[in-house]
C-alpha cells in the first residue's frame, strides 16, 4: 500500500465509521460510566458524551494509520477534553536542575543484558494510582525506593507517597504536595528523613498536614543519570529501575493503549510527569523503555508504556525520557 492509498482508505474508513448509529456509541458511554463510576446530572451527561464522542473517533483516526506503532484506547480520561486532563492529572509546577544526586556516567559492557525487566524479578509493586493530585514525583520515587530496597535487601515493601506529599515540602525541598514537585528533591528528603510504610501513612490523594510515624527505610544518597545519554541510562535500568520526567499531556499520552511510542511529535519534551523506567526491551524490530506510569491498570497496558529506545548519546529521547534521569541507593 503506497502513502497515498493508505491515506485515501484511513479517509473512507473514518467517514463509514462516524456514519454508523450514534446507538452503538452511547451503549459504549454508558458501559465506560458503569466501569468508572461517572455520575452527572442531565445536562452535563450530555456535554460529556459529546467530549467522549469526539475522544473515540479521534482514536479511531489514529488506530486506522497502518503505519502506526502504538494504539489508542478509551480509558478512565475518555470525558476529558485535553485541557481538563491536563489541568487534573499533570503536574502544574515541575522544577527543574535542583539537585544534590552524586553524576552517574557509566557505560554499557559487554556484560550488560539484552533484555531487562524488574516486574519480573519480585521488585516493583502493582502499579499505583496517584487521583486527581500531581504527586507522580512522589509516586516515581517511593517505586524507585521500594524497588532499589528490595533488590539490596531481598524484600519488596510498600512505602508511603503521601508522607512525601504532605512532608517534603516547604524550605530546601521545592516541592509542592498534589500541586507538583521534583523527584531529585523527594529523594533528598528520604536520605534526610527515611521514608515509612503505606500501612502506617496511608495515601489520602490531597494535601495534608505533615504527620509523624515509625521510619522504617534510610537511603544513602542518590544519582542523576548523565543527560541525553541513553547508552548511559541503559546501564543504570541494568542496575536498577530509574526515575525519569516526561512530557505526557498529549492526547496521545492520555489515550495510550499499547505498542511502542515511537513519534517525538506526538510527544514533546516539555517535562511535566514523573514515572519509573523498569526495564528494556524489544517488540517488532523496536527497541523500547518498559515504563511504569501511576494512573491505575486501566490506562496504558496495565499501567505501563513502551516508549522508543536508541543508543543516542545527545538526544532527549521520545517524550524527554532521557532528559532527567535519576535513582536512589541504600
Amino acid at each position: 500500500m503506497t502513502l497515498f492509498t493508505g491515506v485515501l482508505f484511513i479517509l473512507f474508513s473514518i467517514r463509514i465509521v462516524e456514519a454508523s448509529d450514534d446507538f452503538d456509541l452511547w451503549d459504549k458511554f454508558s458501559q465506560f460510566r458503569a466501569r468508572f463510576h461517572r455520575s452527572y446530572n442531565t445536562t452535563e451527561l450530555y456535554n460529556r458524551f459529546e467530549i467522549f464522542r469526539e475522544n473515540y473517533y479521534n482514536i479511531i483516526r489514529h488506530n486506522m494509520n497502518p503505519y502506526k506503532n502504538f494504539s489508542m484506547g478509551l480509558n478512565q480520561f475518555a470525558d476529558l477534553t485535553a485541557s481538563e486532563f491536563h489541568a487534573k492529572y499533570i503536574m502544574s509546577k515541575y522544577v527543574a536542575g535542583q539537585s544534590t544526586c552524586m553524576s552517574y556516567s557509566d557505560i554499557p559492557d559487554v556484560n550488560t543484558p539484552t533484555l531487562v525487566d524488574w516486574t519480573e524479578r519480585g521488585v516493583v509493586n502493582p502499579v499505583r494510582d496517584q487521583g486527581q493530585c500531581g504527586s507522580c514525583w512522589a509516586f516515581a520515587t517511593t517505586a524507585n525506593a521500594e524497588s532499589v530496597w528490595a533488590i539490596s535487601m531481598g524484600q519488596l515493601y510498600d512505602f508511603s507517597e503521601q508522607f512525601l506529599v504532605d512532608c517534603a515540602t516547604g524550605f530546601g525541598y521545592w516541592n509542592q504536595g498534589c500541586n507538583g514537585g521534583q523527584p531529585d528533591s523527594a529523594f533528598k528528603y528520604m536520605i534526610n528523613k527515611g521514608q515509612c510504610l503505606e500501612s502506617a501513612y496511608p495515601y489520602t490523594g490531597k494535601d495534608g498536614t505533615c504527620d509523624k510515624c515509625a521510619l522504617y527505610a534510610k537511603f544513602g544518597g542518590c544519582y542523576d543519570v548523565a543527560p541525553k545519554n541513553q547508552r548511559v541510562l541503559r546501564a543504570a535500568v541494568a542496575q536498577n529501575p530509574v526515575t525519569i520526567a516526561i512530557e505526557a499531556d498529549t492526547r496521545y499520552f492520555q489515550f495510550y493503549s499499547s505498542g511502542v511510542l515511537t513519534d517525538s511529535l506526538k510527544c514533546g519534551t516539555d517535562l511535566d510527569h514523573a514515572v519509573l523506567i523498569v526495564g528494556y526491551g524489544r517488540e517488532n524490530g523496536i527497541d523500547y523503555w518498559k515504563v511504569r506510569n501511576s494512573w491505575g491498570e486501566s490506562w496504558g497496558e496495565n499501567g505501563y508504556v513502551k516508549i522508543e529506545r536508541t543508543d543516542m548519546t545527545d538526544d532527549a529521547g521520545v517524550c524527554g525520557i532521557a532528559m532527567e534521569p535519576s535513582f536512589i541507593v541504600l
